[in-house]
């Protein structure tokens, strides 16, 4: 009988998640940004653990690069999008219970050179680091489940908006680069799009699935580049009460940045930038939702959603012409099951940030 695993409580390490990088990737990423004195044990922990993970990564991605070369996508990506807190995660849990949809796990979002030979070991020596629940919620955490990939992208090459969770005086400059793709040569968007394709195809290899199921919020301002990647993609857009959102994701980030971040900062200044982007994430999609061709899009309510999950779903599956409904219900009715005593953190007595959410978005007409 094996002994339970003792996991971490809080989402604290001596460590941040860029030790599942390449080396080369670490050092292009952290050598643009400044670093604060009371983070360089963390820093330079994280640069040695990635150096030595780096060595075994070397191998591996020969063996990914014999797995990947003949690999063909049968179906087009579903890309699950939306601004962060807006019913995302559930409606991807739920998704992913059909067993005919691959994902990213948690494992692959951290460790992604690492998910065929390595990941046998590595995965029980990793898993003590890992905390019981996800930060920002109570909702469980595992090395196995479906997890956003947004840190995967950013481990596999430089371009990445959850860069700015290290880097978080720099979340403007990141913003601009990662999501908007300002300033970006082809070469660095090429690379971006070359490695996205590797991550989707490793998941697909590693959950033994067929049709790729993203959820990255980070995806809602790269329509436009997601189509010429995939014409044929799925989308599936979450909206939800900007007050619930917006308080949720205020202290999901500042619960993260507790845990990785390599800066300090202003934290009323980050709280604002994340009510602009709020509004810059919505503006982009309103203008970028058009190049979706009908039959391709379903827009989700979080109200709607939570009430009557497994007939949104079903209105989904029929919307976008997607098989296996009737199939993953019984897995999607368990699941639901396991969650049913799961009770939403209620952040509406934050007055304060409330007004700041009004003051910032007072000229923002979108309904909610």
């Amino acid at each position: 009988m094996h002994k339970p695993v003792f996991r971490k409580k809080k989402f604290r390490f001596p460590v941040n998640t860029l030790i599942g990088s390449s080396y080369s990737n670490f050092i292009t990423i952290t050598s643009k940004y400044r670093i604060d004195k009371k983070y360089h044990r963390k820093y330079y922990f994280t640069k040695w653990v990635c150096r030595i993970l780096d060595l075994f990564a070397s191998i591996e991605e020969k063996k990914q690069k014999e797995v990947l070369e003949n690999f063909k996508l049968e179906h087009p990506p579903i890309f699950i999008i939306g601004f962060w807190r807006s019913g995302t995660t559930l409606l991807h849990n739920l998704l992913c219970k059909n067993p005919l949809f691959g994902y990213v796990t948690t494992f692959q979002s951290v460790f992604p050179h690492h998910v065929l030979w390595n990941q046998k070991w590595l995965k029980p020596l990793m898993t003590p680091l890992l905390p019981e629940t996800r930060p920002g919620d109570n909702m469980a955490f595992d090395f196995d489940y479906p997890q956003e990939e947004e840190i995967a992208v950013g481990n596999r090459q430089p371009l990445s908006f959850y860069n700015f969770f290290y880097f978080p005086d720099d979340t403007d400059k990141i913003i601009n680069e990662s999501l908007l793709f300002k300033n970006v040569t082809e070469d660095k968007l090429d690379k971006w799009k070359q490695e996205y394709l590797k991550l989707i195809k490793m998941a697909l290899v590693n959950t033994k699935g067929k049709c790729f199921v993203s959820k990255n919020p980070s995806n809602t301002f790269r329509i436009k580049t997601l189509l010429e990647m995939f014409p044929d993609a799925r989308f599936i857009y979450l909206h939800r009460n900007r007050y619930d959102t917006l308080t949720s994701f205020r202290k999901f980030v500042h619960e993260v940045d507790a845990g990785i971040t390599l800066q300090d900062y202003d934290h009323d200044h980050l709280d604002r930038e994340m009510i602009r982007l709020y509004k810059l994430l919505h503006e982009k999609y309103e203008k970028d939702k058009s190049l979706i061709p009908e039959g391709r899009l379903a827009e989700v309510g979080f109200q709607v959603f939570e009430g009557n999950k497994l007939k949104e779903i079903e209105r989904i599956y029929n919307e976008l012409g997607l098989k296996g409904f009737r199939e993953a219900l019984p897995a999607m009715e368990k699941y639901l099951e396991t969650i049913r005593g799961y009770e939403r953190s209620n952040h509406k007595n934050n007055v304060a940030f409330r007004k700041i959410i009004d003051e910032e978005l007072r000229d923002f007409k979108r309904k909610d």
